[in-house]
């Protein structure tokens, strides 16, 4: 990798020996976006579609938020700020008045110079009343309405769509290996939100006529009345978030990431549900009622679900037929994925109530799962304390108090089968140059909940405790230190963990700031967790330690007013007993050009990869088309580029394609099983275009 290091180091180096600073250019709001969510998505293995997270990024920059009369919670819903950041604002605002103009930022001195160009992006001085008197009809004539249309494919066929294993009944796919997606939005201002979702995904057939035609099908609606006790109505597909997300927390969750101070969740309690996910989301509807300083949520849900159901091999006498977990996928492409599509109904009745005083904050929340016919999950191990059942209650009490520039939060559960689970976290800046934030958690193996996506190492809310520490240390307006330090443990076994386990991560990472635009960080992750080392899940000899060392080198920069550039070298040291020493290696760099009408906008990246093993593998962002979002996985060794172009043709109309080409040099075939491709190529395309009025 020498050479390839030596010319990453020129294009770091050179742009800022030949240009100066540039003005902010509010059309680069895209690559923004890409940037903030490529730093907040560090945990690899997360199944969450960060789609609706990219959405409220969308719509903050297209209905920026008024600084000045910005309330704390508006601020912290954009993800890059941390809590002392938001009281930075609020304490200029608080000190010196309003914000005369955006530029003001500069006088913000907590703030560092990236943040402070993100958040143009995302704020104004003026605009919209707080007070909207519009009358609900009225909102029909001033709203404005969006559709999409997408069309994905892949250029090489994959072994599941061979018609011979259709001829000689084997297992195949049953529809066309077309993505097709449609989005229909409505909206005025934050007050009214009306939208259609339907999408066909590769290898699933079209269904009926009409909008129905789709195999995931999602209508929202949400409603915000200018005066009254009500607050909002959400009717259709939605989402709910409280507290922590201990209790209920359905959509995204903060997560470990290099905003290393961004541990505590702040989304908006109800949200319409405008994502392509086929689970994280309810189907009913929900209202927010407030009198004075409390709030009272109640919320019900009910839909069909995919499942995987099991053989009652062990107890023939039993009859009731069984599912033993829930499809994640959401994809229905052969015969017995589309007999197991949405053969459960799955009930959901809760309530969230809350006293809230200024800026603190004391709810309770509880929920009622019910499906109609009985989960078990079965008799390994690790599942001895999955919940089985048709019922599952929990409920649990959250709160957030801020004294002064210390904030403190937190949320306490208790599931139906008397188990706990407690997080608590602390912000406080220590300095101002230093910012410190501890979280503690400590779920109860036999914790059990429906929806729930508290800040953890795993994903399921139980059999975990640890102490997350991450602090936030600023040399200069240029230089900056960011690290974290997450030790967890589980005293129970794990999928892949037959013995108790326990780990480590830290992440340090230093950044300098060139220009608003300009920034280069080095970062070093190290995580030392127990696995199995055989790999096998039946039958375990012993678990032990492995390690997963990362390095990477970064650097984004503007050359000019329509030239920007991205570069990056990455490293991945990978050891275990039983493997011993893998090795992963990635070198990228982006170009990304707007012409002078800004009507084309045009990104580009190549990039080369060197990868021992799957443990060894790298994650990369991507930019892509609207509404859609990217994260592959690198493995083995050859080259990928792709090419993005998004063309204004009209003022109401844009186009946007994206065109991908993976190329291995060691090996002769692509995955395996129905997905496996006869060769070493893999490329696909994107096209999609938007309608608005």
């Amino acid at each position: 990798m020498p050479n390839a290091f030596s010319i990453l180091i020129f294009l770091i180096i050179c742009p800022h020996l030949l240009f100066g600073q540039m003005k902010r250019d509010s059309d680069y709001a895209d690559k923004v976006i890409t940037d903030i969510m490529e730093r907040y998505i560090e945990n690899d293995e997360s199944t969450i579609d960060y789609t609706d997270l990219q959405e409220q990024l969308e719509y903050y920059n297209k209905h920026p938020i008024n600084i000045n009369n910005a309330t704390r919670i508006q601020l912290e819903r954009l993800v890059f700020l941390n809590e002392s950041d938001v009281q930075a604002l609020l304490s200029h605002r608080a000190t010196h008045g309003d914000f005369l103009s955006i530029f003001e930022l500069q006088a913000v001195q907590k703030l560092d110079e990236l943040k402070k160009y993100y958040l143009t992006f995302f704020i104004r001085v003026d605009g919209e009343l707080l007070d909207d008197q519009t009358p609900f009809m009225q909102m029909f004539r001033k709203g404005k309405s969006e559709m999409l249309l997408l069309h994905e494919n892949e250029f090489q066929q994959r072994t599941g769509y061979d018609m011979e294993r259709k001829n000689s009944n084997q297992s195949y796919y049953q529809g066309s290996p077309f993505r097709h997606v449609l989005r229909y939005r409505f909206s005025y201002s934050n007050r009214l939100y009306i939208g259609f979702s339907g999408e066909k995904d590769k290898g699933e057939p079209y269904l009926n006529k009409g909008l129905n035609q789709f195999d995931f099908n999602s209508f929202h609606f949400l409603y915000k009345p200018s005066k009254g006790l009500l607050k909002t109505v959400a009717l259709g597909d939605y989402q709910v978030n409280f507290g922590q997300g201990l209790v209920f927390g359905s959509g995204i969750s903060a997560r470990k990431s290099a905003f290393v101070l961004s541990t505590k969740r702040s989304y908006q309690e109800i949200r319409p549900y405008r994502s392509l996910n086929e689970n994280e989301f309810l189907r009913g509807a929900s209202v927010m009622l407030k009198y004075k300083r409390l709030v009272c949520i109640p919320f019900l849900s009910a839909k069909y679900i995919s499942t995987n159901f099991r053989e009652l091999e062990d107890d023939l006498q039993n009859e009731e037929s069984q599912f033993s977990s829930i499809q994640l996928t959401g994809l229905h492409r052969t015969a017995n994925e589309i007999n197991n599509r949405y053969n459960v109904f799955q009930t959901i009745i809760g309530g969230h109530v809350a006293y809230v005083n200024k800026e603190n904050r004391v709810g309770f929340t509880i929920q009622q799962t019910a499906y109609d016919q009985a989960l078990n999950p079965g008799n390994a191990p690790y599942q001895r304390f999955n919940f089985r059942g048709r019922n599952i209650s929990n409920a649990g009490v959250d709160y957030n108090f801020q004294m002064k520039n210390l904030n403190l939060f937190g949320e306490v559960g208790r599931s139906h089968n008397n188990a706990y689970a407690v997080t608590s976290g602390l912000l406080y800046p220590i300095d101002p140059r230093l910012d410190l934030v501890v979280l503690y958690r400590n779920f109860s193996r036999e914790y059990l909940t429906t929806y729930a996506n508290p800040f953890a190492e795993n994903s399921d809310a139980r059999n975990e405790n640890g102490m997350y520490t991450g602090l936030s240390f600023k040399f200069n307006r240029k230089w900056t230190l960011n690290t974290y330090v997450d030790i967890y443990r589980s005293n129970w076994l794990r999928y892949l963990n037959d013995a108790p386990s326990q780990g480590i991560d830290v992440l340090n990472e230093l950044q300098y700031t060139i220009t608003r635009t300009d920034q280069i960080y080095f970062r070093y992750r190290n995580e030392i967790k127990t696995k199995n080392q055989s790999g096998n899940t039946d039958k375990v000899d012993y678990t032990s330690n492995q390690a997963r060392a990362q390095y990477r080198l970064h650097a984004q920069y503007k050359l000019n007013t329509r030239w920007s550039g991205k570069s990056r070298v990455e490293y991945i040291v990978f050891e275990n007993e039983m493997s011993g020493v893998q090795n992963g290696a990635i070198i990228f760099q982006d170009l990304t050009f707007m012409t002078e009408n800004k009507k084309s906008h045009i990104t580009a990246r190549i990039a080369l990869f060197n990868i021992d093993t799957y443990d060894a593998r790298i994650y990369a962002t991507e930019s892509d088309v609207l509404y859609q979002y990217a994260v592959p996985l690198y493995q083995n060794t050859g080259t990928r580029y792709y090419l993005v172009w998004h063309q204004r043709l009209h003022k109401r109309i844009d186009f946007w394609i994206k065109y991908s080409n993976t190329t291995y040099s060691n090996v002769q075939s692509i995955s395996s099983g129905l997905q496996e491709i006869k060769g070493n190529t893999l490329s696909d395309l994107r096209v999609q275009f938007r309608l608005t009025i």
